[in-house]
């Protein structure tokens, strides 16, 4: 289990306090690996699900006993399609359980629903009420087209709504998880594919 898949040229924090509040290199890497795995044109993965409460330094060798680790699961990856308007509802569920208090975030009751994305960028107010709080979202760049529907990597438990995330149960089903490969597999194929891996923040989540 120790073998070695590629390098992170950047950092990876996979603590709760990075996963579950906000934008995170790591959680990019793996919403990545998802979104590119099934050819969609999003990926969200919910933080909770990234375990290790690790961190990465720049250099660092992966190796797959790491993303076991990172990833226990054994969760699938499904593909979804979903409407623009269930999107932006999935994305107020992702960011329901976490305030801004004197500064720093804090979270309530099961923050682990916060979600991780690649392919799309969001605004939210951590100060706005649970439920209102999405501001804005952008798929590949373009604002997000309310009736259009789009193709979602996600992970199977997510699928059948867990974290709450209901919503995704009104997808339409493209890849369902008797046909998906173990996310552990995508991101460990993405990572040897790569060689060597770079995520960093770049303002897929931007709290305002």
């Amino acid at each position: 289990q120790g073998i070695k898949l590629g390098k992170t040229a950047t950092e990876l924090d996979s603590r709760k306090k990075t996963v579950c509040t906000g934008e995170a290199a790591i959680g990019n890497l793996i919403a990545d690996a998802m979104r590119d795995g099934v050819n969609a044109d999003i990926g969200i993965t919910n933080g909770g699900g990234i375990r290790s409460k690790k961190i990465y330094a720049p250099g660092t060798t992966i190796t797959r006993r790491d993303i076991l680790t990172e990833l226990p699961f054994r969760n699938v990856v499904v593909k979804l399609g979903l409407t623009g308007a269930q999107i932006w509802q999935a994305l107020e569920n992702g960011v329901s359980r976490i305030e801004k208090i004197a500064g720093s975030y804090k979270y309530s009751k099961n923050p682990g629903r916060f979600p991780q994305v690649s392919g799309m960028s969001f605004i939210w107010n951590p100060k706005a009420k649970a439920g209102s709080r999405i501001v804005s979202v952008k798929v590949g760049g373009k604002t997000l087209n309310m009736s259009y529907i789009y193709t979602v990597a996600t992970n199977e438990y997510m699928a059948r709504g867990g974290d709450g995330y209901s919503i995704f149960k009104k997808g339409s089903v493209l890849i369902g998880s008797k046909s998906a490969t173990l996310l552990t597999s995508m991101v460990m194929d993405y990572i040897i594919a790569k060689g060597t891996v770079s995520p960093k923040v770049e303002g897929r989540i931007v709290a305002k």
